[in-house]
């Protein structure tokens, strides 16, 4: 066939197949040309994400006036001035200066954001005044910027689609005119590689990537459709991994966007695990789990599940550290994959069927805390991409589930003691109205007791104040044996202690616990082999006999417990009032 056009086709043949190659080349820069607009979009997109991003952060901040927001800013920020040097986006004279003063804002944005974050003396209206006068017409006028730059990228593409598909229409005619010609001095031979050429290439020119030849000639043309064919497989490839790329973007910033909502654990655990098999490049089932560490049993517990059978959540609920899949994951520390059920799935139970796992250990600084399992076809074809997104996901999750820890030890420290790890006064406050409401709906009988032990600053002045902590604490130990589970016991502050007893029968129950209160508080206490003794004081107020509001019976309470004081102390009395003696 080479012999056959060389020789017989001459120059007419070199030109038919100059003008293929032409448009196969002008082809491949014209897609080149429309990947590089599409980066662009892309990029300018992102700086316009990035931007909505930054006025999301500055509004927390100003609400919260945390400095975890300024670090989020700066990060998108950070993101934002990358995109910025970028000058391919900016590739002309005129776009050089709106580059420079963007990547200048984006500064005087920084600095002014860290003079509001730098004032501590400034309330919530304040920021917000300081925000809308030096903040907001900073962020506007950068918003401008892109959305002028977006607008002139998309008006350049537009320009070059039209100008490129003129230029194609012109080399189809002229193509169409040479093969006219030229038709009656080839053979039928290169008839059907000639009409797949054509074919193939304007399926390629109108952007379908996902096109294919059947059968590929042994000629020169042949050679050149390969090519093309290549250049298309390409192409695609490229589209399919910006998709990819662009779905985990997503779910990372879904999943750390509900870390953000007011859920509990396990709503944020259930929701995260929706978000992963929704994730359309992984081809998980639709089922999966996601277990937590208990460092108190050391075991594997399943906090949410999706599409899991019964049988399954009953058999898994409690997983064992390096029992089965998920608890070798947890004790390698690293994402296990498994084809099929093996040896190693040591949980079975009838109808189980075939299928495979990922099991990725959820960890933070080197530490397993949990591990998300997630099921597959049997022989499922494992890849690089696949498995380094879900150690992305393990990854934010371990990041949600430090947040979530730190936010309950905030949470504990603010309304408990230290020393005692009993309620403080506010978390007294709260719990007192409550239970006052609950005993209102109920009409039952509720008590507060006001307890300030005696000869406690004797104690810390004799002894230091380590015994005085010793005694607190015993103290503490002492006042909850003698409350029921219902009951609550705070410390107010110092020595002095509060006592909430709802669901009373009748007054006398309120006296016999006091002096239960009393009596154990007067028992010696050893401290480094010596005996300490104190007592308590102790004044009660009853609902609804000697008030009906909180700051009434605290009051009236407290008046008590004086009294108690000033006639002799280790004892207990009633407020004004009540029909005990």
């Amino acid at each position: 066939m080479a012999l056959y056009i060389q020789h017989k086709l001459g120059l007419g043949f070199g030109i038919m197949f100059g003008l293929v190659l032409l448009l196969a080349t002008l082809s491949w820069q014209n897609m080149q040309t429309l990947v590089g607009l599409e980066q662009d979009h892309d990029e300018l997109i992102q700086m316009q994400e990035n931007l909505l991003e930054v006025r999301r952060h500055e509004k927390n901040f100003l609400l919260r006036h945390e400095k975890i927001w300024f670090q989020y800013v700066r990060e998108r920020m950070a993101r934002l001035q990358s995109i910025l040097e970028n000058k391919r986006l900016w590739n002309w004279d005129s776009a050089e200066q709106s580059r420079q003063e963007a990547i200048e804002y984006v500064q005087l944005y920084l600095n002014h954001f860290e003079a509001i974050l730098g004032d501590e003396t400034l309330s919530v209206e304040g920021r917000i005044d300081m925000a809308e006068m030096n903040l907001v017409p900073v962020a506007r006028h950068l918003q401008e910027i892109v959305a002028n730059r977006l607008s002139i990228q998309a008006k350049g593409r537009v320009v070059h689609l039209a100008r490129s598909e003129r230029f194609y229409a012109i080399i189809v005619v002229f193509a169409l005119l040479s093969s006219a010609i030229l038709v009656f001095l080839v053979t039928r031979s290169i008839i059907p590689s000639l009409l797949s050429g054509i074919r193939f290439a304007d399926e390629i020119a109108a952007g379908n990537l996902h096109a294919r030849l059947a059968k590929i000639p042994g000629d020169e043309i042949g050679i050149l459709l390969n090519a093309m064919q290549k250049m298309g497989n390409d192409l695609q490839h490229m589209e399919d991994g910006n998709l990819r790329a662009q779905c985990s973007r997503l779910a990372l910033h879904a999943l750390l966007e509900t870390s953000l909502e007011p859920l509990s654990l396990q709503q944020q655990l259930e929701v995260a695990l929706r978000i992963i098999l929704t994730v359309p490049f992984l081809h998980l089932q639709d089922k999966g789990a996601i277990f937590l560490l208990d460092e108190a049993d050391g075991k594997l517990h399943m906090v949410a599940s999706h599409g899991l059978s019964g049988d399954i959540a009953k058999a898994c609920a409690v997983v064992p550290m390096g029992r089965c899949l998920c608890g070798r994951a947890a004790v390698e520390g690293k994402l296990l994959y498994f084809a099929c059920v093996d040896e190693r799935h040591e949980i079975h139970f009838e109808g189980m069927r075939p299928h495979g796992h990922y099991c990725v250990p959820i960890l933070f600084q080197g530490k397993v805390r949990g591990v998300v399992t997630l099921y597959l076809n049997e022989n499922h074809t494992r890849s690089d991409e696949e498995e380094g997104f879900l150690e992305s996901i393990a990854y934010t999750l371990a990041g949600i589930l430090h947040r979530k820890s730190m936010e309950e030890r905030l949470q504990h420290l603010a309304h408990h003691d230290l020393l005692t790890a009993l309620p403080n006064r506010v978390l007294f406050a709260e719990h007192l109205a409550q239970s006052m409401a609950v005993a209102k709906r109920g009409q039952d009988l509720l008590a507060v007791m006001l307890i300030d032990l005696d000869r406690f600053k004797h104690v810390n002045d004799t002894l230091g104040h380590a015994a005085g902590d010793h005694v607190l604490i015993i103290t503490t130990q002492r006042i909850r044996e003698c409350l029921r589970a219902s009951d609550l016991v705070a410390r107010m502050g110092g020595d002095e202690f509060a006592v909430i007893l709802s669901d009373l029968p009748n007054e006398e129950a309120a006296g016999l616990v006091a002096d239960k209160i009393v009596q154990s508080v007067l028992q010696p206490i050893d401290y480094q082999g010596s005996s300490v003794y104190i007592g308590a004081s102790i004044g009660i107020a009853l609902f609804p006999v000697h008030g009906r509001e909180a700051d009434e019976l605290m009051a009236k309470a407290d008046m008590a417990m004086y009294e108690v004081k000033e006639h002799g102390r280790n004892s207990y009395r009633f407020a004004a009032g009540s029909n005990q003696p």
